[in-house]
């Protein structure tokens, strides 16, 4: 009965590496659709997201079975009640995705500005937010998941993008069209971070049952 629990849960630990590995890649194709104003990367992101729908349900279907048909030990129970929560900050992240990437497409024929760089910068720090606590998560990796809260300053870049935003909207209403599509954007970007944090510390719960936050 354990071997076959155990062979149960390097299955549920495979499913949330493919979940993860699918937010990877949304993240690192949204990125690219900010930096190139590339049509296809856009949409390409939108359709990767999709099969993350997909995922979720069979992640959460497993973990029901384990704790219904199974005698979990408390380990086993918090490495399960953390692949539940973790799903879903993945589903989450492509979720918001999905979102920048249809809201970039209509970016490409606007004015570039500086504020739209340091949006790519932005993105580009909450990728590396979300590739470290998924990182911290498959090799249990306590230190790695603390750098990842200690990293977050992405909510300080949000909120100097957003100051600029409204000083340009206050100063020029032609503008006012692109700078509140740049302020959703910048927002979505923030609550990926804010996932990856909580990834980061469901991480650390499935090694020492800490619950951060």
């Amino acid at each position: 009965m354990r071997k076959t629990f155990d062979a149960e849960l390097q299955e549920l630990n495979y499913e949330m590496i493919d979940m993860a590995a699918a937010a990877e890649d949304a993240i690192d194709v949204v990125t690219e659709s900010l930096a190139s104003g590339d049509d296809a990367a856009a949409k390409s992101a939108v359709e990767m997201t999709r099969s993350m729908d997909q995922m979720e349900r069979d992640i959460e279907n497993r973990c029901l079975r384990l704790l219904l048909q199974q005698q979990p030990v408390a380990r086993d129970l918090r490495t399960i009640s953390a692949a539940m929560k973790m799903v879903t900050d993945l589903q989450r992240i492509g979720d918001q995705c999905a979102n920048i990437a249809e809201i970039s497409l209509l970016l490409k024929e606007q004015k570039q500005t500086r504020t739209l760089a340091d949006i790519r910068t932005m993105s580009q720090k909450a990728g590396v937010m979300v590739k470290r606590s998924i990182f911290a998560y498959v090799n249990r990796d306590t230190e790695a998941a603390q750098a990842v809260i200690a990293l977050d300053d992405v909510d300080a870049l949000f909120r100097t993008i957003k100051g600029e935003l409204v000083e340009l909207i206050a100063g020029n209403r032609d503008e006012a069209d692109q700078a509140i599509d740049l302020i959703i954007i910048a927002k979505y970007l923030e609550r990926i971070a804010d996932h990856a944090v909580n990834i980061a510390q469901w991480a650390i719960f499935c090694v020492t049952g800490e619950i951060l936050g």
